[in-house]
């Protein structure tokens, strides 16, 4: 779904560009809503796969084009408050989802869990009619003003507009990449097959391609290299792929390892890690209030990644067996906090090095290098779980144990067995989760190399006044330079 998702998002801003803002997401809402249903009500996995797909084609489309009205409607100096705002919704999810975990998920009818899509799907209607009232209402209003009428687009010019190559190129690439790193120990020689060496090196060689396109071919790339050519843009969007990149791979299987390691259900063991996503979202609202008063959007994203370090560090011990539970949620907070102190900000500052009319183009490259994050951060831990837990188990398990169930079915399998047995298990289980978090920690460290790329950016002022005032100065030196000269010269005529 990553793969898709990075796909998509320059699809979106493109043909938002073309049909409009609310036209766009009016077609995400309906799809996002489609696949609910879908997906509530399949009757086999390739149903159920469908429906899915159907949602993350929405979802898609919404998280990106809603970043891209909030730009278009905000000034510099607000945006970074209403980029917060966007996201109160997902704290309070984070709340109403962790109260339904284990009633949808234990005991009673087999069928519960297709209440979660009825729950999702009624509130995604209504708040799409709460949002598309008022952006539809704006569009047409704005439509009766316009004297010329917008030229007729065809799909030909859309998707010479649309860089197609370099999307299929980035989806191959991204796909081809971390799928082995998954699967390889599923098949019958792990790294040993050719195959699984043959596609990783097609995913190098088709990110490569991407580079190469891009920068040479491409009529509108999808990472256009005079964005990424600016200091503080290609720093800030570096600085959220590994974020996001980092959260995965630290925490993509603890809620797994919780509740094998301290008999907690699927509920329990998620409280303990909500910590993350609750100190992200709210430390994006102080950064973005904070921001708004003083302007400081740098000593932000420094604070913020000086904690979200610590935090990973802090992370290393907490995945001991029988770590507190304190140092658990003070990890994961510390986290969340700097992640989001930082995230935000960063958010902010690649919008404002921009021209108005090359937002919508920024906020898709944001998205696709946080999906891209994403994807490579689930890779790298998905790696992990299937090449180094096996091995541990190896190392740790002394008696029989069936390893398929060990990794896949710890819920029952791993509960039910003896309690020699599963204190073992539970120690190869730390010990893949304490090498994830190492892994995090080593691409946290990359981040303040990152920051150190930072430029100031004027939060009171958009680019292009930003871009006049800069204009006027180089012409003002120029003349003066030229006066210099002029000078020199009737100084040295006189002579």
């Amino acid at each position: 779904m990553a793969a898709l998702s990075t796909a998509l998002v320059p699809l979106y801003t493109k043909v938002s560009d073309v049909f409009g803002r609310a036209g766009s997401l009016t077609f995400a809402f309906t799809a996002y809503l489609v696949g609910l249903i879908i997906a509530g009500n399949a009757q086999s996995y390739p149903n159920l796969a469908v429906g899915e797909i159907i949602n993350g084609i929405g979802s898609t489309g919404i998280n990106t084009l809603s970043q891209v009205v909030i730009a278009d409607t905000t000034s510099l100096l607000q945006r970074g408050i209403m980029f917060a705002m966007y996201d109160v919704g997902t704290l309070m999810n984070i709340w109403v989802s962790q109260a339904l975990i284990d009633p949808l998920t234990l005991g009673g009818a087999p069928d519960k869990w297709r209440l979660a899509y009825v729950i999702s799907g009624t509130v995604a209607a209504f708040g799409s009619i709460f949002f598309m009232i008022p952006l539809w209402h704006l569009t047409l209003k704005l439509r009766r003003r316009q004297v010329a009428t917008p030229p007729r687009r065809s799909l030909r010019w859309l998707l010479t507009e649309f860089d197609v190559v370099g999307a299929l190129l980035m989806c191959s690439s991204l796909a081809l990449t971390c799928i082995p790193l998954m699967i390889a120990k599923r098949t019958r020689n792990n790294w040993n097959d050719a195959g699984m060496i043959t596609m990783v090196v097609l995913g190098v060689l088709a990110f490569i391609g991407l580079i190469i396109w891009d920068s040479k071919f491409a009529k509108r790339p999808i990472l256009s290299p005079k964005i990424l050519s600016n200091r503080t843009a290609f720093g800030g969007f570096m600085i959220m792929f590994l974020l996001k990149l980092m959260g995965h791979v630290s925490w993509q299987y603890l809620t797994q390892f919780l509740v094998i390691s301290r008999d907690l259900t699927f509920g329990q063991a998620t409280l303990l890690v909500r910590g993350y996503g609750n100190g992200w979202l709210a430390a994006q609202l102080v950064s973005a209030f904070v921001m708004r008063k003083w302007k400081c959007p740098r000593i932000l994203i420094w604070t913020g990644l000086v904690i979200y370090i610590t935090g990973c560090g802090l992370m290393i011990p907490a995945r001991f067996p029988h770590a507190s539970s304190a140092l658990i949620v003070t990890s994961q907070a510390m986290g969340g906090v700097g992640g989001g102190l930082a995230f935000l900000p960063c958010s902010v500052l690649v919008t404002g090095v921009v021209h108005k009319k090359d937002i919508a183009s920024v906020i898709g490259a944001t998205q696709v290098l946080v999906w891209y994050g994403a994807g490579v951060g689930g890779a790298v831990s998905g790696g992990i779980w299937t090449q180094y837990l096996p091995t541990r188990l190896h190392v740790h398990v002394t008696g029989p144990l069936d390893e398929r169930r060990a990794m896949n079915d710890p819920l029952r399998y791993i509960k039910a067995l003896d309690p020699v047995t599963k204190s073992q298990v539970v120690e190869a289980y730390s010990d893949s989760q304490k090498l994830m978090s190492i892994v995090g920690l080593a691409f946290a460290a990359l981040t303040l190399i990152c920051a150190s790329m930072l430029q100031h950016v004027d939060l009171e002022q958009d680019q292009d006044t930003q871009d006049r005032i800069a204009l006027g100065e180089e012409r003002k030196s120029q003349s003066d330079d030229e006066e210099t000269i002029s000078a020199h010269d009737a100084k040295n005529e006189k002579n």
